[in-house]
């Protein structure tokens, strides 16, 4: 008996594919595969992506590259990660590129490493990229590299169509843009460009976290949650449940115990804010998240052996990870990161 697990709805993901190419047909996606898929699980959802035709992806730091690679992704661009010379042949033989996230990179030899680049700048993240203003190391790259500069690329701190800074960084990057020939890849924009669309010029987009079902209502979340009720037992009026006895019945009540706790990124400010379905049923949780187990106010009906959705929906009931998000004051992508590598990944 499975005690715990994550689905991956490779229809779900399928669709989110699908409904961002509607929203977006101007721009090709480069899939943000970083952190695991978002901790969905690269080998759990690369095939649905291959399968719906997405062929670049964008992650983090090579190992990851190399990873995605092994997959089957022909193409695949690391954000910001120093390349290893002594695989740059490999790299080039798989379809790994690399950004250039810093001038000093040209010092330290990178220009002459036999891969294709993007250069990122940095118009107002300032967390990584070449400066807007730095136009000679800008010209620098672009010359030195020719035809192994492949695109141009930037991250926006904020989109929204009414932003300042959306604005600002978008004149920032455009004068970048007129320094380097007008035949790169270019693509500034995140999930965000949902909402916003991308600039005329961009010729592709990255997006991450609506990939996975979320900004935006045409997505739908991919990641569910799962456990098996491994303990039911009646608490008299009174009484509490666990550490700190921080809820108290008010009446005999029914308690259940999924073996799922804070150690699986179960967050412990969950604690009497979260709730769960089994069946059609609603359960509330309550007393204090432990470390391996999360307890649950129960009907009568839930038993042993019944399986509980701790994040997804049933019935009538729903708990994404934007509710979570919300129930502890923190963001979808935390949620879905932070679920533990020992919870197993499941493509549905």
């Amino acid at each position: 008996m499975r005690l715990k697990w994550a689905e991956i709805s490779k229809n779900s993901l399928k669709h989110n594919v699908k409904a961002i190419r509607e929203m977006l047909p101007s721009a090709e996606i480069v899939a943000v595969v970083k952190d695991n898929a978002y901790g969905h699980d690269l080998a759990a959802t690369l095939p649905a992506l291959l399968e719906a035709g997405v062929t670049k992806y964008a992650v983090v730091y090579q190992r990851d590259a190399l990873m995605v690679s092994e997959l089957g992704a022909p193409w695949v661009l690391v954000l910001d990660d120093f390349p290893d010379a002594q695989l740059a042949e490999e790299y080039a033989r798989r379809g790994i590129r690399f950004c250039i996230t810093d001038y000093d990179w040209i010092e330290r030899g990178v220009l002459e490493l036999p891969i294709q680049f993007h250069l990122f700048i940095d118009t107002g993240m300032h967390r990584e990229g070449v400066p807007w203003y730095a136009t000679d190391a800008i010209k620098k790259i672009s010359a030195d590299l020719g035809s192994r500069l492949e695109g141009i690329c930037t991250h926006m701190a904020h989109i929204a169509k009414d932003s300042e800074l959306y604005r600002l960084q978008l004149q920032r990057f455009e004068e970048a843009l007129c320094l380097v020939p007008d035949s790169l890849m270019v693509h500034v924009s995140s999930s965000g460009a949902l909402h916003v669309g991308v600039p005329s010029y961009a010729t592709h987009v990255r997006p991450g976290i609506a990939l996975y079902g979320y900004t935006h209502p045409e997505v739908k979340p991919v990641l569910s949650l799962k456990a098996t009720v491994v303990h039911a037992r009646d608490v008299d009026e009174g009484d509490g449940v666990s550490y700190g006895w921080r809820w108290i019945a008010q009446h005999r009540t029914r308690v259940v115990t999924v073996p799922v706790g804070y150690a699986d990124g179960y967050n412990r400010l969950l604690t009497n804010k979260a709730r769960a379905g089994v069946n059609d049923f609603t359960l509330e949780q309550i007393g204090t998240v432990t470390m391996d187990f999360t307890m649950f106010k129960a009907p009568s009906e839930v038993r042993v052996g019944d399986v509980m959705t701790l994040l997804g929906e049933w019935g009538t009931g729903r708990f994404w990870a934007d509710d979570w998000a919300e129930a502890i004051g923190t963001i979808p992508y935390e949620v879905l990161t932070g679920l533990s590598p020992r919870i197993p990944r499941i493509a549905v």
